[in-house]
């Protein structure tokens, strides 16, 4: 495999976890029943960056092992595409099932 694959793919997994971070801190939702990520109503404000980068702080210990070896800046964007990459106020496949005729 060449190595832009494999940073592709190791990318994709951060990005996954970044997203998983983001649920458990109440930015992203996700549905029970469907799985499906979508917005919340946190915004990233200075009290959220604030915690999220004591959190990378903590290293191989913390709730973000996987960023260790990520640079600040490189944390948060991935953080951030995170966010923007998930969209929309329900899950998807909620709301097609709710508006079906």
């Amino acid at each position: 495999m060449g190595s832009a694959k494999n940073a592709m793919m190791e990318h994709q997994d951060r990005l996954m976890l970044a997203t998983e971070y983001l649920v458990r801190k109440g930015v992203l939702q996700q549905c029970e029943v469907h799985h499906d990520v979508y917005e919340g109503n946190v915004d990233l404000d200075d009290e959220f960056w604030r915690y999220a980068m004591a959190d990378k702080k903590r290293g191989a210990n913390g709730p973000v092992a996987w960023a260790e070896d990520l640079k600040p800046r490189e944390y948060t964007d991935l953080l951030v595409e995170a966010r923007d990459s998930h969209f929309g106020d329900e899950c998807g496949y909620c709301a097609k099932n709710r508006y079906r005729d």
